[in-house]
């Protein structure tokens, strides 16, 4: 049998093993991407966002380790081809729709729409469906997202448990949406934390029903100190930039979507809240790429573009930055979102006793 087979049927065929991705920790070395292959004596010396030193601190922490070493894997470890989608207004117009869906897998950051999504939302820029999906695609294979951020989500245990595990309806957890999968950051897992201390992690994660994954500090760790160690004005990982980490590991080939390049700087920051209908809440590329502190100092994009730039040049992933000038996404005219104007509020003329009397007496 050849050595590189794992398999050699009695017809002489080779089959090679499938890779395990994310279900296991990297074969050459290096920090796995799900917290349950983790290092565990690493991970409870670092402190977050790097570590869970803290929750290893705790009463009962060898039942909270436990429980996290026994985590469930996803059905599916690996794909052949992923599209990362992050949220740059650069998508508008770029019309990268139809190569997104094409790949095996698609992940969407945080709570950045789909298509059906964008076009349901009023601080978007139109509501026509078809270019939506011409921009940005109508799959969603993984979401990735922070915990604080699943604490919106309404089969967030707090939220969906009947009294007294929580505020909701629902007697367990049996019922909650099985897609897309969630891909989550536990940025700061203490006691304090709330959502992040071992009573929640149970809930979210080590349940039967969980569709949720939590990602691996020391990943984040180690690509903060590959990419970032030295950069002024960055803290901690932005979400594309861990969630490029995980891709890394789920997918054989990894291209990306939206990220911004440091170059071109008028489109909108997100592709969702662009344009006159945003409420207040568009910002140009230029804001965050021009003033390394607009972030309060947590992340660098501009450092971040570099090192995009080098990773694509060393074929590690394909980038496709998108459209370059200040797009709204050029759909028909009579699908254009529009600010609603106020209501003019009629004032009502009190009648006082004396004008009253006036009319009476005139």
């Amino acid at each position: 049998m050849r050595d590189d087979c794992h398999f050699q049927d009695s017809d002489g065929r080779c089959w090679q093993s499938a890779p395990r991705g994310v279900c296991a920790a990297p074969a050459g070395g290096g920090a796995s991407a799900l917290v349950q292959h983790a290092d565990f004596d690493e991970l409870c010396r670092r402190d977050p966002p790097r570590g869970f030193r803290k929750l290893c601190l705790e009463p009962r922490a060898e039942e909270t380790i436990r429980l996290l070493r026994e985590l469930r894997d996803p059905a599916r470890c690996f794909y052949n081809s992923c599209a990362l989608v992050v949220s740059s207004g650069s998508l508008l117009g770029a019309r990268h729709g139809a190569a997104i869906d094409a790949h095996a897998a698609v992940l969407r950051l945080n709570f950045a729409p789909d298509a059906t999504q964008a076009a349901a939302r009023r601080t978007a820029p139109h509501s026509h469906p078809a270019t939506w999906a011409a921009d940005v695609g109508r799959r969603t294979t993984w979401r990735l997202l922070a915990m604080e951020g699943y604490a919106y989500l309404s089969h967030y245990p707090r939220l969906y448990l009947s009294p007294p595990a929580g505020h909701g309806t629902h007697a367990t957890l049996a019922s909650i949406p099985q897609q897309p999968l969630l891909a989550v950051a536990c940025h700061t897992p203490t006691r304090g934390a709330g959502r992040c201390r071992a009573e929640r992690l149970r809930q979210v994660f080590a349940h039967p029903h969980a569709a949720s994954y939590l990602i691996n500090p020391l990943l984040l760790h180690e690509w903060a100190e590959r990419h970032f160690r030295g950069v002024p004005h960055q803290k901690v990982l932005s979400t594309g930039m861990w969630a490029l980490a995980f891709a890394t590991q789920l997918c054989a080939r990894v291209h990306v979507y939206g990220f911004g390049d440091g170059v071109c700087l008028a489109p909108c920051y997100h592709y969702y809240e662009c344009g006159p209908t945003s409420g207040g809440a568009e910002t140009n590329q230029s804001y965050f790429f021009t003033d390394p502190r607009a972030t309060g100092g947590y992340h660098n994009f501009s450092a971040q573009a570099k090192v995009l730039h080098r990773l694509a040049k060393e074929g590690v992933i394909t980038v496709h930055w998108g459209s370059c000038h200040h797009s709204l996404g050029d759909a028909p005219e009579a699908y254009v979102n529009r600010p609603r104007r106020a209501r003019k509020r009629t004032q009502r003329r009190r009648r006082t006793k004396s004008s009253n009397r006036s009319r009476t007496d005139g």
